[in-house]
C-alpha cells in the first residue's frame, strides 16, 4: 500500500506550518526592543502534544521527540531540534494508518520502539534503530471470533507474564480487552496471537490503565469509560475475569480521564479519576471532584481522598507529574477552563493548589533542571509552563470562583470595585441562587474568594436570564454595597411567571464583607437585567435604572421590555420605580449600554445600541438615533474630547455629542480595554483574543496623538470576552496614579462569563511582595454536647476567610486531640474522651498564605456514662428439676460491654459476659419451687449498671402422669378391651414405669404390652388388654329340660319292651326300674339348681354388669407410683 506523501497530508502541512511560522518568528525577534508588558510564556517549537500521540527520545539526544498519525497510512516523527528550532520531520509509510501511538522498549535493547493501533484490527510494531529511524513495521491481528475486524484504540506496554519483555494491551470494539504477549528472549519484540477479555455487561471502555493494583507481584488491567473494570493478572499472561469498581467517571475528557500510579507511597498502584455526579442523567456531566481508590490486597479498592471541583471549570484531563525528576509524590495538573493544581501531601491526602490560565490538552515532561514542565497544545507548537519544583508554574494566574452552579446554569457577569479599601482591584459577583461571590486582589495577581449567602427564598424553576449584580456607594457611608437582582421565574415549560424578579441589598463593610440583606424588594416585572446605576437625577445620590424583558421578551413578543427608574434615597432604599424610556438593548435585550455624559451638558445619558438616551437631569430620558453605536471612550488623539469607539475603529470626538465619520485607527476590537500599560503617560489599547488555542492578547502603544504601535510580544493566555485593565500589583502605584496597569479577564462565554479570573501583571512595575494576611475566622461545633467514655464525637471547624486552605488542630487542655485538613472551608475530626469528665474543645486554624491564624470558641462536652436498660427472658417459664433454662440479657446503652450477673433472691446464679448487647447462662434448677430470677448488668466506663425486672420461674420434681384412652369398655362375658395408656413425663422425669392391676373381678384378667416403659425423650404408651371368662352352668340350664324328657321316654320304653320284661328275670327288671328311677330324679333336680343358693356352680365366668379394674404405675425406683381406673361393663 503507497502512502500519501507527507506534504498532503493534514498533519504534514501543519508540520510545513509550524517551520514556517517559526522561521518568520525568527524576523521580529531581531527588531524586538519593547520589554514585555505582561509575562511571556515560552513558546516550543519542538513540541505539540495531542492526545494519541507518542513522546521519547527516539534519537538518544536527550530531547523529547514525537511519533503521530501522518494522516493516511504514514506515521509522523519529529525529532526535537531544542524549543526554538524547527523540529526535524520524517514520515515511514505504513500498511494502514495509525490510531493510537505508544512509545516503549520491547526489545529490550534500551532503544524505544513504537506500538499503534490502527484500522483493519491490527497492532503494528516499529522496532527503533536509537539514531530516530526505524525498522519495517510489523502487523499482528486482533481478531474476535466470527466478528468483522474489531476497531482498536488506546494501547499500553504491560509485562503480564513476569518474562522482562513488555506486552501489548489494547482496547478492542470499546467492550474488549485484548492481550499480545512480546514472545520475549526467543524472539523479542514480536508479538504472540491475541487473547481478548470481554468487558462486564453494559460497560464500554475508551480508556486502559495498569498496574499492580492488589500487591500481589502481577501486573493487572484497568480500563473504562464512564465506569471502571480491573482485571487482575495471573501472572501467566492471562488474566481474570473484570471486577467492576464502584465509580462514576466523568465522560467530557480531552484527555485520559482517569490515571493510575502509587499515589499514597504504600507500594500498591491507586486509581485517580474525574467523578461526576452519578445522580447526573446527562452523560457529558462536568466533572465534580478529584477521587482516588486505593488499591487493596482484598481485590477490593477502598476510597481514598476526595477533592471536590468547581463543575463550571469543565476539567476533561488530568496529567500526573512530580514536582522534580527526584521526587517520589504525585500531584495532579487538572486541565479544564483553568489548568489547576492538585496536591498531594505523599500519603493519599489532596488539597487545591494554584491555577493558571491555560486550558488546552497538556503533558508534564521534565526540563533541563530537572522541575518538571507542563507544555499546553497551541496551534503548530506547545505553550510551557515552567515548573518551579514546588508544584507550582511560572505562567499567568487563574482564580476559580466557586459559584454554586453547574456549567450549564448562568451566572451573573462579575464586576470590578475596591471592595476593602486597600487599592486593589477586587471581584464581585452573583451566581445562580444569589449567592455573593467576592475576589480580594491579593496583589499578586490572584484573588482571594469569599462567599455570602444571599438567603434568597425564589426558587429558580425556569431562568433563561442570570442574577444580576451592581455596586457603588448606595447608602452614603463610603463603602461600596452590592445590589442583586433575581429576574424572576417561569414554569418548567418556560411559558408562564411563577415569580417576578426581586432586589436584594447588602451594604459593605469596607472589608470585603457586607451585612446581611433585609427584605428583598418585590419589583413588579419579571426578567430583570442588569441595572446602570448613577445619579440620573442630580441629587446626589445613586440611582437605578433597571431593563426588563430579556431573552423571552426577544424570544416572545408576548413579554413586555422596557425599563424602569428606581430614584436613591441615599440610604440603601428607592423610590417607586417610575417607566422611563431607555430601551434595553443587546441580542438578550437585558442590559442599557453605556452611561456617559456625550454632550457635556453635566447631566448622565445611556447610549445603548443604536438609540443614545439623553438625560433630562430628572431621571427620564429623550430618545435620539445612534447610528454609529459603539461606545464613548477616553481621549485618544489629544485634543481633550471623549473619542468613540466602534466596530473596531476610533473616531475622534466634536464635543458636542458627534463624532468624525473617518475613524482614525482601526485595529481596535470587540472588548477593547484603554490605559496606560507603558507608562509614558499615553493612553494605549489592549485587545483582548477570542479564540483559537491559548490564545493571546495584542496591544497597541498610543503616542496621545492617536497614533499607534503594535506590541512585537505576544503573550499567550486563556482570556474571556470581557475584561478590563486593573491594579493587581501591590507594588503600583494607587489609582489614579498607577500607569502602568495590569489586566484582568474573565473565562466562559455569552450567559456563563465569571468562572474564573484571569491576571495579566504589568512586568514594568516592582515585582509585587508577599500580600498581607487577610483575618479569618474560626467557629467549633459539636455533633453532641455530651457524650459517655469512649463515645466517638464530631467536631467540625468552620474557617471563614478568603478561601482558607490548609489544617486545623483540635484540642482540649492544651492536650492534641487531632488534626483535619480544610475541605472547602471545613475540617472534620472524629475522636473520643477515654474517662468521664468535662472537656473545653478548641479548633486551631493554622493559617495560609492568605488568611491569618485563628482559633474557635471553646465547646465544652460533658463526658459521663450513660443509663443502660436490661431485659431479661428466659427459655421457658416453668421447668423440671434438671431441666436446662436459657438466661437472656439484653443490655441497651453505648456498646455496653462487661458482664451480666444473674440471680435469684440472694443466690448467685452465674456470670456471663455482654457480647453484642447480649449476655447468656444456661442454667439448671435442682430442686424443685418457685423462683424469682433478675439480671444485674455491672456496668462499664461508658455505661452505668442497670437491673432487670425479676422473672417467675416455676421448677416442678420430677413425675409422671398416666391416662387411659379409652377409660371405659362395654364387651360381653368372655370377650375382651383394650386401651392404651400414656405416660407423660413431668419435671424431666427420666424413670422406667411398670404396670400392675390390682385385685381383679372374677374371671378377668388383664396383660401390658409392654409392661413397662421409659419416657425419657417423651410421651409413652403401653397398650392394656382386659379379658372376662364366659360361665359354665349356662350351658347346662340350656339342656336340662331335654334331658328330662329323654329320661322319662327311656324309663318308659325300658317299660314297655316285651323282649326285655320277658328276657329278663323279674328280680332284674325291678332292680332296672329302680336304677333308671334313681336317674331321673337326678335330671330333674339339675334342672332346678339355678334357684337353689344352697348348691352354687364351681365356675361362675365373669359376672355381668359394670367391673373396675384397678392399674397400678410404679417407677423403678419406687419412689413413685400412681393409679387410674378402667370400667368395663359385661353385659
Amino acid at each position: 500500500m503507497t502512502a500519501t506523501p507527507w506534504c498532503k497530508t493534514p498533519s504534514g502541512a501543519r508540520s510545513l506550518l509550524a517551520s514556517l511560522i517559526a522561521i518568520l518568528l525568527t524576523v521580529p525577534a531581531i527588531a524586538q526592543t519593547q520589554t514585555p508588558i505582561f509575562p511571556v510564556l515560552p513558546y516550543n517549537f519542538a513540541l505539540s502534544p495531542q492526545p494519541n500521540m507518542a513522546l521519547g527520545d527516539f534519537n538518544g539526544d536527550g530531547r523529547i521527540d514525537e511519533a503521530t498519525s501522518n494522516g493516511i497510512n504514514a506515521m509522523g516523527i519529529s525529532l526535537n531540534n531544542g524549543p526554538t528550532s524547527s523540529p526535524t520531520l520524517t514520515s515511514i509509510p505504513l500498511s494502514c494508518t495509525p490510531q493510537y501511538v505508544l512509545a516503549s522498549d520491547l526489545n529490550n535493547d534500551t532503544k524505544l520502539d513504537l506500538a499503534f493501533s490502527c484500522g483493519g484490527g491490527y497492532i503494528g510494531v516499529l522496532l527503533g534503530n536509537g539514531d530516530g529511524t526505524f525498522q519495517p513495521a510489523s502487523y499482528y491481528a486482533v481478531t474476535i471470533p466470527g466478528a468483522a475486524a474489531p476497531i482498536l484504540t488506546q494501547v499500553i506496554a504491560i509485562d503480564l507474564n513476569g518474562d522482562g519483555y513488555l506486552d501489548i494491551a489494547v482496547i478492542a470494539n470499546s467492550d474488549e480487552v485484548g492481550v499480545l504477549l512480546n514472545q520475549g528472549s526467543g524472539k523479542p519484540g514480536s508479538l504472540s496471537s491475541s487473547v481478548l477479555y470481554s468487558a462486564p455487561t453494559n460497560v464500554t471502555f475508551r480508556f486502559i490503565g495498569a498496574g499492580d493494583f492488589n500487591g500481589d507481584g502481577k501486573q493487572d488491567i484497568i480500563a473504562g469509560n464512564a465506569q471502571l473494570a480491573v482485571y487482575y493478572g495471573k501472572g501467566d499472561g492471562t488474566l481474570n475475569s473484570p471486577q467492576l469498581i464502584t465509580a462514576s467517571v466523568a465522560t467530557n475528557s480531552i484527555g485520559q480521564s482517569f490515571v493510575t500510579g502509587d499515589f499514597n507511597r504504600d507500594g500498591l498502584a491507586d486509581v485517580a479519576y474525574l467523578s461526576s455526579d452519578p445522580q447526573s442523567q446527562d452523560p457529558s456531566a462536568p466533572a465534580i471532584s478529584l477521587q482516588i481508590l486505593l488499591g487493596d490486597p482484598s481485590k477490593n479498592f477502598t476510597t481514598g481522598a476526595t477533592l471536590a471541583l468547581n463543575p463550571s471549570m469543565n476539567y476533561a484531563q488530568i496529567v500526573p507529574f512530580q514536582n522534580t525528576t527526584t521526587s517520589s509524590v504525585t500531584n495532579f495538573a487538572l486541565v479544564g477552563g483553568v489548568t489547576s493544581i492538585a496536591i498531594t501531601d505523599g500519603n493519599g491526602g489532596l488539597s487545591m493548589g494554584e491555577s493558571y490560565s491555560l486550558s488546552t490538552y497538556a503533558v508534564a515532561l521534565s526540563g533541563a533542571n530537572g522541575n518538571i514542565n507542563l507544555y499546553f497544545q497551541s496551534n503548530v507548537e506547545s505553550v510551557t509552563a515552567v515548573g518551579n519544583g514546588n508544584g507550582t508554574f511560572q505562567a499567568s494566574p487563574a482564580t476559580v470562583l466557586p459559584y454554586a452552579s453547574t456549567s450549564t446554569q448562568q451566572i451573573g457577569t462579575p464586576i470590578t470595585a475596591d471592595l476593602n479599601g486597600d487599592g486593589l482591584t477586587d471581584v464581585l459577583g452573583v451566581d445562580f441562587g444569589g449567592n455573593l461571590i467576592a475576589a480580594l486582589g491579593r496583589g499578586n495577581g490572584r484573588f482571594a474568594v469569599t462567599t455570602q449567602n444571599t438567603g434568597s427564598t425564589q426558587p429558580p424553576q425556569y431562568i433563561k436570564n442570570p442574577p444580576v449584580i451592581v455596586t457603588g456607594d448606595f447608602d452614603g457611608d463610603g463603602k461600596p454595597d452590592a445590589i442583586i437582582i433575581l429576574p424572576g421565574s417561569l414554569d418548567s415549560h418556560g411559558e408562564v411567571i411563577t415569580a417576578n424578579a426581586q432586589m436584594f441589598f447588602y451594604s459593605g463593610n469596607g472589608d470585603g464583607t457586607f451585612k446581611a440583606s433585609p427584605a428583598p424588594a418585590a419589583l413588579s416585572f419579571y426578567g430583570a437585567g442588569t441595572p446602570a446605576v448613577g445619579d440620573f437625577n442630580g441629587d446626589g445620590k445613586l440611582d437605578l435604572l433597571v431593563p426588563y424583558g430579556g431573552l423571552d421578551a426577544h424570544e416572545n413578543p408576548a413579554f413586555p421590555t422596557g425599563t424602569f427608574f428606581f430614584a436613591g434615597k441615599g440610604d440603601g432604599t428607592f423610590a417607586a420605580p417610575i417607566a422611563v424610556s431607555a430601551p434595553p438593548v443587546g441580542y438578550d435585550q437585558s442590559t442599557l449600554g453605556q452611561v456617559v455624559d456625550v454632550n457635556n451638558d453635566g447631566k448622565l445619558d445611556i447610549i445603548g445600541g443604536n438609540t443614545l438616551s439623553l438625560g433630562n437631569g430628572d431621571g427620564t430620558f429623550q430618545e435620539q438615533p445612534w447610528p454609529t453605536g459603539g461606545v464613548v471612550t477616553s481621549d485618544l488623539n489629544g485634543d481633550g474630547i471623549p473619542d468613540l469607539l466602534a466596530g473596531g475603529g476610533i473616531y475622534a470626538g466634536n464635543g458636542d455629542g458627534t463624532f468624525q465619520t473617518t475613524p482614525f485607527f482601526t485595529k481596535a476590537g470587540f472588548g477593547t480595554a484603554v490605559g496606560d500599560l507603558n507608562g509614558d503617560g499615553h493612553l494605549d489599547l489592549l485587545n483582548p483574543a477570542t479564540g483559537g488555542l491559548n490564545s493571546s492578547v495584542t496591544i497597541y502603544f498610543g503616542d496621545g496623538k492617536g497614533n499607534f504601535t503594535a506590541d512585537p510580544n505576544t503573550y499567550p493566555v486563556n482570556v474571556g470576552p470581557l475584561g478590563q485593565l486593573a491594579r493587581l500589583n501591590n507594588q503600583a502605584p494607587n489609582l489614579p496614579g498607577d500607569n502602568k496597569l495590569d489586566y484582568l479577564s474573565f473565562s466562559g462565554q455569552a450567559y456563563s462569563l465569571g468562572q474564573a479570573v484571569y491576571s495579566l501583571l504589568n512586568q514594568l512595575n516592582p515585582a509585587s511582595t508577599p500580600p498581607a494576611l487577610l483575618p479569618s475566622k474560626t467557629t467549633l461545633a459539636a455533633s453532641d454536647n455530651s457524650a459517655a467514655p469512649g463515645q466517638q464525637l464530631t467536631f467540625t471547624a468552620t474557617v471563614t476567610g478568603a478561601t482558607p486552605t490548609g489544617t486545623v488542630s483540635f484540642a482540649s487542655n492544651g492536650k492534641a486531640l487531632g488534626t483535619a485538613s480544610i475541605i472547602n472551608g471545613s475540617a472534620t475530626l472524629a475522636t473520643s474522651f477515654a474517662t468521664a469528665s468535662t472537656y473545653p474543645v478548641i479548633a486551631n486554624y493554622t493559617g495560609d498564605t492568605n488568611n491569618t491564624s485563628s482559633s474557635s470558641n471553646a465547646v465544652s462536652i460533658v463526658v459521663a456514662p450513660v443509663s443502660s436498660t436490661n431485659t431479661l427472658s428466659v427459655s421457658a417459664a416453668s421447668a423440671g428439676t434438671n431441666q436446662q433454662l436459657t438466661l437472656t440479657a439484653s443490655v441497651s446503652g453505648l456498646n455496653p460491654t462487661g458482664t451480666v450477673t444473674f440471680a435469684s433472691a440472694t443466690a448467685i446464679l452465674g456470670t456471663a459476659p455482654v457480647t453484642n448487647g447480649v449476655a447468656v447462662l444456661r442454667f439448671t434448677f435442682t430442686a424443685a419451687g418457685i423462683y424469682t430470677v433478675t439480671a444485674s448488668y455491672a456496668g462499664d466506663i461508658a455505661n452505668l449498671s442497670s437491673v432487670s425486672a425479676p422473672v417467675t420461674v416455676t421448677i416442678a420434681a420430677p413425675d409422671y402422669t398416666v391416662t387411659a384412652s379409652p377409660s371405659s369398655a362395654t364387651i360381653k362375658a368372655g370377650q375382651s378391651a383394650t386401651t392404651t395408656l400414656t405416660v407423660t413425663p413431668v419435671g424431666g422425669y427420666t424413670g422406667t414405669v411398670k404396670f400392675s392391676c390390682g385385685t381383679l373381678p372374677t374371671g378377668v384378667t388383664c396383660n401390658f404390652a409392654p409392661s413397662s416403659i421409659t419416657p425419657s425423650t417423651g410421651s409413652a404408651t403401653s397398650t392394656l388388654t382386659i379379658t372376662t371368662t364366659a360361665p359354665p352352668t349356662a350351658f347346662l340350664r340350656n339342656l336340662s329340660g331335654p334331658l328330662q324328657g329323654i329320661a322319662w321316654a327311656s324309663l318308659l320304653l325300658l317299660t314297655l319292651s316285651p323282649r326285655r320284661v320277658f328276657g329278663f328275670n323279674r328280680r332284674l327288671a325291678r332292680a332296672s326300674l329302680l336304677t333308671l328311677l334313681l336317674a331321673a330324679g337326678l335330671l330333674s333336680f339339675s334342672g332346678c339348681s339355678s334357684s337353689s343358693p344352697s348348691n352354687p356352680p364351681t365356675n361362675p365366668g365373669t359376672p355381668v354388669g359394670v367391673q373396675t379394674v384397678t392399674l397400678t404405675t410404679t417407677d423403678s425406683s419406687g419412689n413413685l407410683s400412681h393409679a387410674i381406673n378402667f370400667q368395663v361393663t359385661v353385659q
